[in-house]
């Protein structure tokens, strides 16, 4: 994900865990002293924890608000999962020198991270032009005469559909192929074989399979 961050934090998420010791000092801590350790390595897990309990409100109201568990254009199971590495994260970036609270900090990278996850993936066409093209081949869906804002609701039932495939591969697969894409486009059938260690005609298999349990879903909903 990014890099030399998210191993420095998950090295300090093991130290922690080899180490439960728990630095009760660190909850006498102004916010601004706790960041001042996690800059300087010194009880950063101690630290960091502190923040978190502190923070971890902030973060989730505005992924609450910014990003929708249904939404077909950013992961929102992922950001709750990563909320702990992006709190670490703002607090290793954090400048008191710019006049803003940590909180409100925080609060606006969040915000700003799930803004520009939506409108970057948004922009892809993938999913939409090309699904879309997979729907319009059941019989009885016209999909040229359906309107944008329709078919924005059609993806997230979409997405809802496929989220709870009984196949989990499914999901996966419709992941990689239409939302992480690949410059701008979809996924290549090679590239989701090699990540779900499958061959290129399993991967089209599953898929295929899926659409056809979407299509059938759908038919009514159109």
């Amino acid at each position: 994900m990014e890099g030399f961050p998210r191993r420095r934090y998950e090295q300090n998420q093991r130290y922690s865990k080899s180490n439960p010791t728990i630095n009760l000092m660190t909850q006498e801590l102004s916010d601004l002293e706790l960041i001042e350790n996690v800059q300087s390595d010194v009880d950063v897990q101690e630290s960091l924890t502190q923040l978190i309990n502190r923070h971890s409100g902030i973060y989730l109201d505005m992924v609450n608000v910014y990003a929708s568990p249904n939404s077909p254009f950013i992961d929102y199971e992922d950001l709750i999962k990563d909320k702990d590495f992006k709190i670490y994260q703002a607090a290793k970036n954090y400048d008191p020198e710019r006049g803003a609270k940590f909180s409100t900090y925080l609060g606006n990278e969040t915000k700003w991270m799930c803004l520009n996850l939506y409108n970057r993936n948004k922009r892809k066409p993938a999913f939409q032009s090309e699904f879309l093209e997979n729907l319009s081949s059941a019989e009885g869906i016209e999909i040229d005469s359906i309107s944008e804002s329709i078919k924005n609701d059609l993806f997230n039932k979409v997405l809802s559909i496929i989220k709870h495939h009984p196949d989990k591969r499914v999901e996966k697969i419709f992941k990689m192929r239409y939302i992480t894409g690949s410059k701008n486009k979809v996924m290549p059938w090679k590239n989701i074989g090699d990540e779900m260690n499958l061959s290129i005609q399993g991967c089209i298999n599953i898929h295929n399979s899926a659409v056809r349990h979407v299509q059938n879903e759908l038919k009514e909903e159109i």
